[in-house]
């Protein structure tokens, strides 16, 4: 009888943990289904929540505004065929946490996230893949915990330092970030409608032509919420530089010019068409990395390359890691 009771005590023990996973079903482009578990990691009392698949070394994603984790969904077959992936939502993203306040979207909050996500799955360094808004926070994350991140691959992220330059002296620049600077000067008008504008479901995009996918974005829309639209909005508020831009703004959690190194390899893919970052921020970037630099660029490129164009984006992709990362299985097929 007391064994029972200790048994039962265990299972009731066990039960919570058991009930926080979940599985999450998506097809890629092919057609192809990939079946993830999901889950939660605490950071300091918010929630961030992700989805793994595969097995191996480990590779963590940090999506971009506009997106969820399903918009890496074309290349999760292909990276778990040897690695584990991990895609977690930032916070004030879909099943992530939405805490109310400025001071809670300092990139280095942000940073943080990264840091318990990947905590919770290893103490050793991983491989990381940015883009956009997840590419700023994994800047930040490469130059503040360097010891975590063994290769870094970005697309269509702007170094930070690269990014105040540029709205220091590129016009072009200035003029693609124009939404930003009028969020920041003026948080009231039109900022929740603009993040309603990019992140609606309605809008148009060529990698989510299925009702499946478009369900999936309407489900992540809806569970922002204006608490979610806002918490985006005050991520740029607190962590972009205002009007007059001048080239040594403190910016991006206060590093100044002083900007950390990226001590790992880095692949960088450009895309010239891209309407939200203009190419020329990425003149120089190799002075902030003190490691190999493989820099693309992608001429007929979208902001979101990897999702329209994603076969060609997952050779590029897959040609990258054999190189620096070579296993007995390879990713690449030339």
């Amino acid at each position: 009888m007391k064994f029972l009771r200790t048994l039962l005590i265990a299972v009731i023990a066990l039960a919570p943990l058991q009930a926080a996973f979940a599985d999450e079903e998506v097809a890629d482009w092919k057609g192809v289904k990939i079946h993830l578990q999901e889950g939660d990691v605490d950071n300091n009392g918010v929630k961030i929540h992700y989805y793994t698949v595969g097995k191996g070394p480990l590779v963590f994603i940090s999506h971009g505004n506009g997106q969820f984790w399903f918009g890496w969904r074309n290349q999760l077959a292909f990276l778990s065929q040897r690695y584990q992936v991990v895609l977690y939502d930032l916070r004030a993203f879909n099943k992530s946490d939405k805490p109310v306040g400025v001071e809670n979207y300092t990139n280095a909050k942000l940073v943080s996230d990264l840091l318990a996500v990947q905590n919770h799955f290893t103490k050793e360094p991983a491989i990381h893949i940015g883009h956009d808004q997840g590419g700023m926070v994994l800047w930040g994350f490469a130059m503040t915990h360097p010891e975590k991140v063994r290769l870094l691959i970005q697309t269509n992220a702007i170094h930070p330092r690269a990014f105040i330059r540029e709205l220091a002296i590129n016009p072009e620049q200035r003029k693609a970030s124009l939404y930003i600077q009028r969020t920041i000067d003026d948080p009231k008008v039109g900022a929740l409608e603009w993040e309603r504008g990019v992140m609606s479901p309605e809008r148009d995009r060529p990698s989510e032509n299925t009702p499946e996918l478009k369900q999936k974005r309407i489900e992540g829309f809806h569970r922002m919420g204006d608490v979610g639209l806002q918490g985006v909005v005050d991520w740029y508020r607190t962590n972009f530089p205002s009007a007059p831009f001048t080239i040594n703004a403190r910016a991006f959690d206060s590093f100044g010019s002083d900007f950390p190194h990226v001590k790992a390899p880095t692949l960088m893919v450009v895309a010239t068409n891209d309407t939200a970052l203009n190419p020329n921020g990425y003149n120089e970037l190799g002075q902030w990395i003190d490691n190999d630099l493989t820099l693309i660029t992608w001429r007929d490129g979208s902001h979101s390359h990897h999702a329209e164009q994603p076969e060609r984006f997952n050779r590029l992709l897959g040609n990258w890691l054999d190189f620096y990362d070579p296993m007995t299985k390879r990713l690449s097929t030339r």
